[in-house]
């Protein structure tokens, strides 16, 4: 993943939009991974990111740079968007609201096949990451980043104690970072 410092958030706050284009082309492929993976549809995917980099040129002013790194803060937005989008749809659904945007979209990306590749191998470095996860941690991860539950949620439906479900998660965070750390070197 490439980094993404505050050099071109600041940018972006005085309004130029050359640094704008530069995060896209940085950084919008591992928010797209992010969101597809949530969503499971190209199209919502590609409408969150829009949506996020929007967002970005209207109110650069919701990050602050003291509170984390400007890279982590998109890929919070992008997952919570995400996960908004992922509920919004579930509730239509469960109504039985018939929506055409969520119907079988062409693909007209213009990827090329050496970002495919990098893309494959990220999400292929990312699954075999969760498959050395124990089942426990793997799945309250699966239904924490995925799922978009909270963690009372998860611990209703998995009927855990809420202290169980933060340490699940924490430990499966943990190893997963270990995982994809020692990958890269």
């Amino acid at each position: 993943m490439p980094i993404i410092d505050t050099d071109l958030w600041y940018r972006i706050k005085d309004g130029d939009s050359t640094a704008l284009g530069e995060l896209y082309d940085g950084f919008a492929g591992a928010m797209f991974s992010l969101s597809l993976e949530i969503l499971g549809d190209r199209w919502e995917a590609e409408e969150v990111i829009q949506d996020v980099f929007s967002y970005l040129w209207r109110k650069p002013d919701a990050f602050a740079t003291g509170k984390g790194k400007f890279s982590s803060w998109l890929l919070v937005l992008t997952r919570n968007r995400s996960i908004d989008r992922y509920r919004s749809r579930k509730r239509r659904l469960d109504r039985d609201e018939f929506d055409d945007s969520f119907g079988v979209k062409e693909d007209t990306s213009q990827s090329s096949g050496a970002e495919e590749a990098t893309l494959s191998d990220e999400r292929s470095h990312l699954k075999n990451a969760f498959s050395y996860l124990p089942p426990d941690q793997r799945k309250v991860l699966e239904l924490f980043y995925f799922r978009g539950m909270n963690h009372q949620e998860i611990s209703d439906t998995l009927e855990l104690s809420l202290g169980t479900v933060k340490s699940r998660i924490r430990l499966g965070i943990e190893k997963l970072r270990n995982s994809l750390t020692s990958l890269r070197t």
